[in-house]
């Protein structure tokens, strides 16, 4: 995912949260998870919860291409 795009995934999910970008880009950088599940709809909370628990879903998301691209952008901000 290049820049553009999380940039607008960011301020979409900003949007939908009612939490300043910058502020959820933290909360997402600290992994957490329950502030901004806080945030939520109660309903979407809890499939998020269920989902983050699910071991499968968890290999999914580490293994997508996604998820790939953001942890090399972090690995390679140290360098």
């Amino acid at each position: 995912m290049n820049n553009t795009n999380m940039q607008k995934m960011l301020k979409t999910a900003s949007r939908n949260l009612g939490i300043p970008p910058d502020e959820l880009m933290t909360l997402l950088n600290k992994g957490d998870v329950n502030s901004i599940m806080a945030k939520m709809d109660s309903k979407d909370a809890q499939k998020l919860k269920k989902a983050l628990n699910n071991p499968e879903t968890e290999e999914l998301l580490k293994n997508s291409p996604e998820m790939q691209d953001y942890l090399n952008s972090k690995s390679n901000k140290g360098k």
